[in-house]
């Protein structure tokens, strides 16, 4: 499984390009995004691991699928757990094996 996430200072968001990809897949959140009068390319609703995502930004590519502030890439899960951490906008992928645990 895959996962998509910003890796520049900026804040993750999709280009317009690919919200309309996304939402000629039936993809709902893009469908109501492109609706609204001012383009902003943030998704909320969509996980980051959705496949359609993840296809997205492999067919496209990370120069077309990215928003204006953003660069996108992809990291691949070893296991079914993550989470994203983010600093300014620049975002991380935290797998469970990646945590050094405290053991009491």
């Amino acid at each position: 499984m895959k996962v998509v996430y910003n890796t520049c200072f900026g804040g993750f968001s999709i280009s317009r390009e690919c919200a309309e990809w996304l939402a000629a897949r039936g993809n709902l959140e893009c469908i109501k995004m492109l609706a609204d009068k001012e383009f902003y390319g943030g998704l909320d609703e969509t996980p980051r691991h959705d496949p359609t995502l993840v296809l997205a930004l492999e067919e496209l590519g990370s120069e077309v699928a990215s928003g204006s502030c953003a660069k996108l890439a992809l990291h691949t899960l070893s296991d079914n757990r993550y989470y994203i951490e983010e600093y300014d906008g620049n975002e991380g992928v935290i797998e469970p094996k990646a945590v050094k645990w405290i053991v009491v």
